[in-house]
């Protein structure tokens, strides 16, 4: 069994590159919108999600990316388009994890993927 994004679906997503401070990563609830595979034979798709830690506005993306791994409980890939380098790591959200990386964030015992349906 591998790990497969589902639209409408919230994920935990590390982007990791050169671009960002401290440990090289940037943590953010997405929301996966819609996945379109290019057919490509290369694993490519274009990914189009919803970046709840973006500034208000500009939190729709589109990606071009390629799978450079499928775990059983996450995927790793990297953008075609990014120079330097970026690269995601997507995995499934929960409590944990939102409260480790955006502490402010007050559940009140909703279920993490509600609060984002209703908050993000």
């Amino acid at each position: 069994m591998r790990f497969t994004l589902r639209e409408n679906e919230w994920y935990a997503c590390e982007f990791i590159g050169d671009e960002f401070n401290e440990d090289k990563c940037s943590y953010s609830p997405i929301r996966v919108d819609k996945i379109k595979p290019l057919k490509s034979g290369k694993r490519e798709y274009i990914l189009s999600f919803y970046h709840a830690n973006y500034p208000e506005g500009v939190r729709d993306k589109k990606y071009k990316l390629r799978t450079i791994e499928r775990g059983e409980t996450f995927l790793m890939a990297k953008s075609i388009e990014h120079s330097p380098p970026r690269f995601l790591q997507i995995y499934d959200i929960d409590e944990g994890w939102l409260k480790r990386h955006f502490n402010y964030i007050e559940l009140n015992g909703i279920d993490c993927k509600e609060w984002l349906n209703r908050n993000a």
